[in-house]
């Protein structure tokens, strides 16, 4: 697998300051040691031009190769294209910097053409060589973290495949009965059972959040069949839909609230909404028979999820006759599906 060098806005925001502020004082430099003390502001000068051209060309050509150039050809080739990208964006950013302050009468001045053009050469040389190593960091870390991701995308697999059995073969209990009382619901609790079992072994371990709400609805459907004075109610922010989350999350909270809360009577919560930087999610239930919540496998495996992918947590409590779990996750834009 082949990689290329992807640099943010922020990235390219610190590599400008970093090479006008290197530039100048290794401009400033270089006049010291050579005997023109009298010439050190100007060497500075002169050494912030060279680091900013650099930088304009580096910006120029990089995003350029990236955007256009690399993908246009095999990967076997992106290694030599980028180092001949980075070769010329500094040769290039040179004899520019040497064009500006020659006429300007700085130390450019005393620097003859062709000792210019060889400069430039070996400063393209140099962010060739600069830019060598930053691909292969970038390789190895890339590498680390496709490795990384494997693992947890793994361990993710085997917690999603500890479904409750029970639910299952509850649901084929109520299809059975529907079958001689209601054919049409009972076709169309199939379909919503054939569903939810689809998203369940679907490959995603991050779903949207609107996705996660399917996943919802089609459990319910079932539940409230075989429960019918059980009673949902959603408050969702609609500007969350598209977060991502780790893949039924909420249905492991509303199956908690329906087995170890409400059982066959009673109202359920759920409030999705945005609280600083944290995605909140919150299923309440008025159940009667609270005895306290023990960590079973469903809301472990949750939490453990929740631990690998986001800076998140799972917490719960009891006040005034209602138990709420609450989810808080931390948003981020490499979490979101667009």
């Amino acid at each position: 697998m082949g990689y290329y060098i992807n640099i943010s806005n922020r990235d390219w925001a610190f590599v400008f300051i970093f090479g006008l502020v290197f530039g100048g004082f290794l401009g400033a430099f270089i006049s010291l040691i050579s005997g023109l003390a009298d010439s050190i502001l100007k060497g500075f000068i002169t050494g912030t031009v060279f680091g900013l051209c650099i930088f304009l060309f580096s910006f120029l050509l990089i995003n350029s190769s990236n955007k256009y150039l690399l993908k246009s050809f095999p990967q076997r080739f992106w290694t030599p294209l980028s180092l001949i990208v980075s070769f010329l964006s500094g040769s290039l950013g040179a004899i520019t910097a040497y064009s500006i302050v020659r006429p300007l009468k700085l130390i450019g001045d005393m620097i003859p053409m062709d000792v210019a053009l060889l400069g430039s050469c070996l400063i393209g040389l140099l962010t060739a060589v600069i830019g060598y190593l930053l691909y292969t960091i970038v390789v190895f870390r890339k590498k680390e973290m496709d490795l990384e991701k494997s693992v947890i995308e793994s361990r993710l697999k085997a917690l999603e495949y500890q479904i409750n059995p029970h639910y299952l073969f509850n649901s084929l209990n109520v299809i059975a009965e529907l079958v001689y009382v209601d054919r049409d619901m009972a076709e169309e609790a199939i379909i919503k059972l054939s569903k939810f079992l689809r998203e369940v072994i679907e490959e995603d371990s991050l779903v949207s959040l609107e996705r996660e709400l399917d996943i919802v609805n089609n459990y319910l459907f079932i539940q409230t069949v075989r429960f019918p004075d059980i009673k949902v109610h959603c408050n969702i922010d609609t500007s969350l839909l598209k977060q991502t989350i780790p893949k039924l999350t909420l249905q492991i909270l509303v199956e908690n609230a329906i087995k170890h809360g409400v059982k066959s009577k009673g109202n359920i919560w759920i409030d999705v909404f945005q609280e600083k930087d944290y995605l909140i999610i919150n299923v309440s239930d008025d159940g009667k028979d609270f005895k306290g919540v023990k960590e079973g496998v469903g809301l472990r495996n949750l939490k453990t999820r929740l631990s690998l992918l986001y800076e998140g947590d799972i917490m719960w409590g009891r006040k005034e006759g209602i138990t709420v779990f609450t989810v808080r996750i931390k948003k981020s834009e490499k979490y979101t599906d667009n």
